[in-house]
């Protein structure tokens, strides 16, 4: 981490602590009724939130970053509706705090961690005690009012504090972080959310009753560490699909690989989010698998007939039919088996017409035709120079490719040249008609 996002971090972190000392004296200066609870019940949530925090179910990824979200979730909107904003505030403090001690983060993580709390909990806890009335029935008007609106602000402060420290040290687009975050997470929260309502209402009725729920904390656990799991493991048949496919045609591996280095440009330069710029990556190593099962002397055939291209058109087909039982790559199968349509509808295997295909594989079409160009292929004397392939794009613009992917892409290869940055050009590439530049002669140090 650069000293400049560090810099940014602690301020980031310092205005949270600003806001938790606002959070602090609302808390104070506002009454509240609540029913005594022994300190034992503070203890037994306090082991049992630690212990939760210990066993992450999901990460959550956002650049080099990582969100956990355990089952914890449940027991701190718990806390916040049973105890006083204050005690509240104190609890998921003390357990926070704790928690990334045990597990050793950096100092700005835990500051940042234990006042993202202190401010979430603390003004749910405010929120439902000021809406909510304890002498009526728990799942009353008041009181149901009162869990809608301290579970929307639950949800509403973590995701803002959250994505602004993401934005910050991503300088993405805030709206984008956002929404990047509820998506990969809103079934998590939908699902942690009324397991904590439900937590509170059986503590006000009878705390002994909330160990009953002791096994469905726990079989929640495992359900969501096995889609974690799952997770995991497809990642892992698409790292195992990649390494046959480098065995089986290196020239078509390393073709893939300098595809997706221009893509991973792409993406940044579009603000992709990470999710979604993952399984965008991922397909661009993979979108060529298919040419596993034809025959090498066809690949490298000098001239072909018609059958012939008929049959290597097939393999966009062939890499999705191959990516079909990934059903958490299924986003990425469709850019697979697209990658080679045309922004006017001529391409195949299913003639799409412009924004019918899938933005991963508009970009990927761009740089695949690209480094096709500037590359040496057996069906042509030899390759294009850099500046006749950009012209061919700019040429196909609206036709075979999207215009302003075309745009962006041209923006990325001639900064690239400016910069004499040539590691996503082919080993041996020439810029114009009279200029060849080797990679190694041209990366800067």
């Amino acid at each position: 981490m650069n000293r400049r996002t560090v810099r940014w971090d602690w301020a980031y972190v310092g205005f949270t602590g600003l806001l938790v000392v606002g959070t602090a004296v609302v808390a104070a200066k506002v009454v509240v009724a609540v029913p005594h609870v022994d300190w034992w019940w503070v203890a037994a949530f306090l082991v049992l939130s630690v212990v939760a925090d210990l066993n992450p179910v999901v990460d959550l990824g956002f650049g080099g970053e990582q969100v956990e979200v355990t089952v914890s979730l449940a027991l701190t909107f718990s806390v916040a509706c049973i105890w006083s904003p204050l005690a509240a505030m104190s609890i998921v403090a003390a357990q926070t705090v704790f928690s990334d001690l045990v597990t050793r983060k950096d100092i700005e993580k835990i500051a940042f961690n234990a006042f993202l709390y202190v401010i979430v909990i603390g003004g749910t806890s405010l929120v439902y005690h000021l809406v909510g009335d304890p002498a009526t029935p728990y799942l009353g008007p008041a009181n149901l009012k009162a869990l809608m609106l301290a579970a929307g602000y639950y949800v509403v402060s973590d995701y803002l504090l959250l994505s602004g420290l993401f934005a910050v040290l991503s300088h993405r687009p805030f709206g984008r972080v956002f929404v990047g975050f509820f998506r990969d997470s809103w079934l998590n929260i939908a699902a942690l959310l009324p397991l904590g309502m439900a937590v509170t209402g059986l503590f006000r009725l009878n705390p002994v009753t909330v160990l009953f729920l002791l096994p469905t904390f726990f079989l929640l656990y495992v359900s969501l560490k096995r889609e974690q799991t799952l997770r995991s493991q497809t990642q892992t048949i698409l790292e195992k699909l990649v390494d046959v496919l480098e065995s089986k045609s290196p020239e078509t591996a390393q073709h893939s690989k300098r595809v997706r280095a221009w893509v991973e440009d792409m993406c940044d330069e579009l603000g992709m989010e990470s999710s979604d710029a993952d399984m965008v990556l991922q397909a661009a190593v993979l979108h060529d698998l298919g040419k596993v099962g034809l025959d090498d002397g066809l690949l490298r055939k000098p001239g072909i007939n018609a059958e012939e291209f008929h049959h290597i058109m097939e393999h966009p087909g062939v890499s999705a039919a191959l990516l079909e039982g990934l059903t958490l790559f299924q986003g990425g199968r469709d850019i697979v088996l697209h990658h080679h349509e045309r922004y006017d509808g001529k391409g195949y295997p299913d003639h799409l017409v412009g924004e019918k295909i899938p933005l991963g594989a508009r970009i990927i079409a761009v740089a695949d035709s690209f480094d096709a160009m500037v590359s040496m292929r057996p069906y042509r004397a030899k390759s294009l120079t850099v500046m006749e392939a950009l012209k061919t794009l700019d040429d196909e613009r609206g036709a075979q490719f999207d215009p302003d992917l075309a745009v962006t892409f041209t923006k990325l290869v001639r900064a690239r040249l400016e910069a004499g940055d040539m590691k996503n050009f082919p080993s041996s590439v020439r810029v114009d008609s009279t200029e060849e530049v080797s990679v190694a002669e041209g990366v800067q140090a």
